[in-house]
């Protein structure tokens, strides 16, 4: 059977985590298979253990990225997945960002806005 592709989005690690967990409880409601594949699980396994924060903080904090600084949402997302907590982990994620030169009284904001995110 060939497989279609529908479209190409970049999903931050704690989105993959929400989908695999929902495919992996449809699979075993639905009694599909027994389980999901070893390659599906070990994927659910990493994102678990690297997820730092729910679903929905993720996509709040890419949108108030994308919105407030006008960060592309490549970066946006490497912010959810590394999650920095310092100006020069940061700095580092927005170096290779074309045209965004934040200073650190930014960078320092961007982080204070995330923590209040998380902490909802």
């Amino acid at each position: 059977m060939s497989k279609k592709f529908i479209e190409e989005k970049q999903l931050s690690i704690p989105e993959v985590k929400k989908i695999m967990e929902k495919f992996k409880k449809k699979v075993i409601s639905e009694g599909l298979t027994e389980d999901i594949s070893h390659f599906q699980q070990i994927t659910l396994d990493y994102v678990s253990k690297f997820s730092s924060m729910s679903e929905k903080h993720a996509k709040s904090v890419i949108k108030m990225l994308q919105k407030d600084y006008d960060i592309e949402e490549t970066f946006a997302v490497n912010v959810v997945n590394i999650d920095p907590t310092t100006v020069p982990e940061l700095r580092v994620i927005f170096e290779k960002s074309v045209g965004k030169e934040l200073d650190d009284d930014k960078l320092q904001e961007i982080i204070y806005k995330i923590e209040d995110i998380k902490s909802k």
